[in-house]
């Protein structure tokens, strides 16, 4: 009976979250920085010195469409070496099999909704994620590891409460890229949408913890919620609560 009508909740709430979220149109944002907009999601990459890309998530919807979409910046998914997954929802996850030559990032406190021994939520359903990637290896990152990938420097960290394995990418630490760790409401970060969130409180510590980080972090990126380019401001009132 609790599941039944915690469904009948999700689906009257999904469309007014849904109607919220304002993804922002394929396109460089800064130098070396890209937006990629797919089915219900934004996407991100960034480019090296040898003109290869890292991408942070992989969208939703199917492969031509996002195809599509990297050919109007003239980038090929044969260039994207590397993805890191801020977690495994459908609408991150799409452009897995596309990406060819990208080794799989993935958080490894994540591996446990998509094996089942973690919950994500009921009405959400399993994470897609091996279906998507034809089970296709990856390498699982932990919390404040760093990769390296030529002049990029991405730092992992972890961020829970949108799943129990979420994690934000803070790359040359400048450009903090969070998923659906957070929104952005008029600039100021918010919490994700409550109904796709499995436990918000969870997830009010992990943006402290974002709200601690070092000087010199400028931008934020999101899935869903578009971006700032003022770290310090988008965090001024979530801090003073």
């Amino acid at each position: 009976m609790k599941s039944t009508i915690a469904l009948v909740a999700f689906l009257r709430e999904r469309p007014r979250a849904i109607a919220q979220m304002r993804h922002i149109d394929t396109q460089e944002i800064t130098e070396g920085i890209y937006a990629i907009k797919t089915k219900g999601a934004n996407f991100f990459l960034v480019k090296n010195s040898d003109n290869k890309y890292i991408a942070i998530d992989a969208g939703g919807g199917n492969e031509a469409i996002i195809a599509a979409e990297l050919a109007k910046l003239n980038i090929g998914p044969e260039d994207i070496i590397a993805t890191f997954l801020t977690h495994t929802d459908f609408d991150h996850i799409a452009a897995l099999g596309l990406f060819k030559n990208a080794t799989i990032c993935l958080p490894q406190q994540e591996i446990q909704v998509i094996d089942g021994s973690a919950p994500r939520l009921p009405h959400l359903g399993k994470s897609r994620f091996n279906k998507t990637t034809l089970n296709h290896s990856y390498t699982a990152v932990e919390d404040n590891e760093e990769l390296h990938f030529k002049d990029i420097i991405v730092r992992c960290i972890h961020t829970p409460g949108h799943t129990v394995g979420s994690m934000s990418f803070l790359i040359n630490d400048t450009y903090l890229f969070v998923g659906d760790n957070l929104s952005l409401r008029e600039g100021k970060v918010e919490l994700f949408n409550s109904i796709f969130n499995a436990d918000d409180d969870v997830q009010k510590e992990s943006l402290r913890r974002l709200a601690a980080l070092p000087a010199g972090v400028q931008y934020i990126f999101t899935a869903h919620y578009g971006f700032s380019d003022n770290f310090q401001e988008a965090f001024e009132k979530f801090l003073s609560r």
